[in-house]
C-alpha cells in the first residue's frame, strides 16, 4: 500500500515531554521527526522518528544500542525514499519530504512505513 507524506516536522523532545522522555529513550535523543501521512485508501497515520541530529543537521552517532537501532532505522528510511547520500542534512532539507510516496504496511489496525 502506498502512503504520501503530508506533514513533516523537527521538534526537541524536551518540547515534547516536558518533565520525563518516554521510557526506552536514551540520552543521547534528543530530536524528533514526525511525519504525518495519508494512504492511498484515504487512512491517515503519524510516524515518528527519534533521533540525534548533529548541529550540521546531519545524523549523529549514539552509544547506545537502542538508540543507534533508531537511527539505522531513520538512515534506512532515508537511503530507502528521500537520498542515498550518507551525509544527507535532514534539518536544511527536511520540507522536501513533503509529498513523497512510502509504501506503508498496515498491523494491528495501525499503519506503520515500510522500510
Amino acid at each position: 500500500m502506498k502512503a504520501v507524506i503530508k506533514d513533516v516536522r523537527i521538534e526537541r523532545i524536551d518540547k515534547i515531554w516536558k518533565k520525563h522522555k518516554p521510557q526506552g529513550l536514551g540520552f543521547s535523543d534528543n530530536d524528533v521527526i514526525i511525519l504525518s501521512l495519508k494512504t492511498d485508501d484515504g487512512n491517515a497515520f503519524n510516524q515518528n522518528f527519534y533521533c540525534r541530529l548533529k548541529a550540521d543537521g546531519t545524523l549523529g552517532h549514539s552509544i547506545t544500542k537502542g538508540s543507534e537501532k533508531r537511527q539505522n532505522e531513520l538512515k534506512n528510511f532515508i537511503k530507502k525514499y528521500i537520498s542515498e547520500d550518507k551525509n544527507y542534512n535532514i534539518r536544511n532539507n527536511i520540507d522536501e519530504w513533503k509529498a513523497k510516496t512510502v509504501e506503508a504496511e498496515k498491523i494491528d489496525g495501525g499503519f506503520i512505513i515500510k522500510i
